[in-house]
């Protein structure tokens, strides 16, 4: 049975990687935002400027980016790589690494093949479109879980006397980026989730830690001293370090919405309207109980079985609940999310590092556990394939990719290369057309025409549109726009083009206003 179950396992684990490449290769084009594409766009501008930390650059939400997704995607932009391609080396790559990484620090902490394999599949197995988007696709958090993980290899290592120069290596590096990135993420990802076991769970986490917390603190103190003073020409717009404490009358609701985006990061949440009686409606009801189960099976079985468990593996366990409950309870008590339950649904990113944590906890209980939770674990990987043409959205992504792609030939047919959109709709223009259209961001608050300071650089508004320009709007800004360029008496357009999700306004000069 263990060889049969062992050859299953990497079955799903080859269907999950072919699944994996197609959707980065096909699919994820038509999702590609204008935050996945700035890691092309900063590449290009830091080997435009030579300088890892363009002056011209605005940073947003106090993230100077450090160590990130832009660092590869310099690297496959210097090899050569064009537009997309980047995009997707970079993405798969590092998922790839991630992957790998987790099965080397479970082989560590003494983690058998089996159990390595559940963390993979749990890791890697297409639960819904929003983990596809997330985390292969954009491939944001996914740097914090491997950062956590490079963490813990190091503490490994430490007990272990091992390789005691390279944990003193990884310790030092990661607090360096990560400090110097953002010291209140990595106060929030990292410091408390890292000691919390130790206070929440003192009598059974016997770990020594001196050496660990000495070279953290080096890199802390190294970290605050290169982003307070050697990256003090940065400059930064304000954005998520002006989150609020939601009104405690609407705490209830706002915590509601907060599981419901839970679910749908699971696939386990249904649209309005659902049939119970259909394929649909039975399936993401056998998600949610799955669900159910991937989420609470370690916390029980870990409790009842904590004698048994080496510390390392009950540390590893403590560490990825204690995070997750850390960022689940700020992002439910706080206005991260304010438009109602889509909002809520979206933007449950913040969570992934510690989803896949527990996804890792499962490998590692995955011993304890009876035969009725080992069936549905696995049960939810089939659950998938069978969910997988929903997933995937193909029908939504052809329509989405046909219509970007008609938006660049038009743009290219009327000799319009360089404009403005949107933020939302300007950097993925940009990275799909390989730069033959250059779409730099507009402030869109108040429709004035105003150069963009989101994640984009003040030395495009120098050049953009000289010798004329265009704005693309897309078709729910379209009346706004048109509003304020009577009321603010802005430049008219020369020509407009029509398609069916945006308009492009054609101008002889700059529209832009400062």
């Amino acid at each position: 049975m263990g060889s049969r179950l062992k050859s299953l396992l990497f079955l799903f684990l080859a269907l999950n990687f072919l699944f994996l490449f197609y959707y980065q290769a096909f699919i994820y084009r038509a999702f590609f935002n204008s935050d996945a594409a700035i890691a092309n766009i900063l590449a290009q501008e830091i080997i435009e400027q030579g300088s890892y930390y363009p002056q011209s650059w605005w940073y947003v939400n106090g993230d100077i980016w450090t160590f990130f997704k832009h660092t590869l995607a310099i690297i496959f932009t210097l090899l050569g790589l064009h537009a997309y391609d980047v995009h997707t080396f970079t993405v798969i790559s590092f998922f790839l690494f991630s992957l790998w990484f987790t099965s080397v620090y479970l082989t560590k902490i003494g983690v058998a093949t089996e159990g390595i394999l559940i963390a993979l599949l749990g890791i890697s197995t297409l639960s819904s479109p929003m983990y596809l988007r997330e985390v292969l696709g954009e491939s944001a958090y996914i740097w914090y879980f491997s950062a956590m993980l490079g963490y813990l290899y190091a503490f490994a290592l430490l007990q272990k006397r091992e390789k005691t120069l390279l944990a003193a290596f990884l310790i030092l590096s990661i607090s360096l980026f990560f400090v110097a990135e953002n010291p209140s993420r990595f106060a929030i990802y990292f410091l408390a989730p890292l000691f919390a076991p130790f206070v929440l769970f003192h009598e059974h986490i016997e770990l020594r830690y001196k050496k660990f917390l000495l070279y953290l603190l080096a890199g802390l103190a190294f970290g605050v001293v290169y982003r307070y003073f050697i990256l003090q020409h940065i400059q930064i717009h304000t954005g998520a370090e002006k989150t609020f404490l939601i009104p405690f009358e609407e705490l209830p609701q706002h915590i509601w919405r907060s599981f419901g985006g839970l679910l749908h990061f699971y696939g386990a949440l249904w649209e309005d309207k659902t049939p119970f009686i259909s394929f649909e409606g039975i399936v993401t009801l056998l998600k949610l109980l799955c669900a159910v189960v991937i989420f609470f099976a370690p916390i029980f079985y870990g409790l009842k079985n904590r004698n048994a468990l080496a510390p390392f593996e009950r540390y590893t366990i403590a560490l990825g609940y204690s995070g997750f409950f850390i960022i689940f309870g700020i992002y439910s008590l706080t206005s991260l999310h304010v438009d109602g339950l889509y909002a809520a649904k979206e933007n449950i990113r913040y969570i992934i590092p510690f989803v896949l944590l527990i996804s890792v906890t499962n490998g590692i209980l995955w011993k304890f556990f009876s035969k009725r939770v080992k069936f549905l674990l696995l049960f939810s990987i089939l659950l998938s394939y069978l969910s997988i043409q929903s997933t995937l959205q193909r029908d939504v992504a052809d329509r989405i990719i046909h219509e970007r792609e008609d938006v660049i030939q038009t743009l290219l047919d009327n000799g319009a290369t360089k404009g403005y959109a949107p933020y939302w709709h300007s950097h993925i223009f940009t990275v799909l057309s390989d730069n033959k259209v250059e779409i730099r961001p507009l402030e869109d608050q108040n429709y004035k025409r105003e150069a963009g300071t989101w994640l984009s650089s003040s030395s495009w508004y120098d050049k953009t549109g000289k010798g004329g320009s265009f704005i693309l709007m897309p078709s729910e800004k379209i009346e706004p726009f048109e509003r304020a360029t009577k009321e603010y008496n802005l430049s008219e357009p020369t020509k407009t083009i029509t398609l069916e999700r945006y308009k492009i306004y054609l101008f002889d000069t700059d529209p832009i206003t400062n």
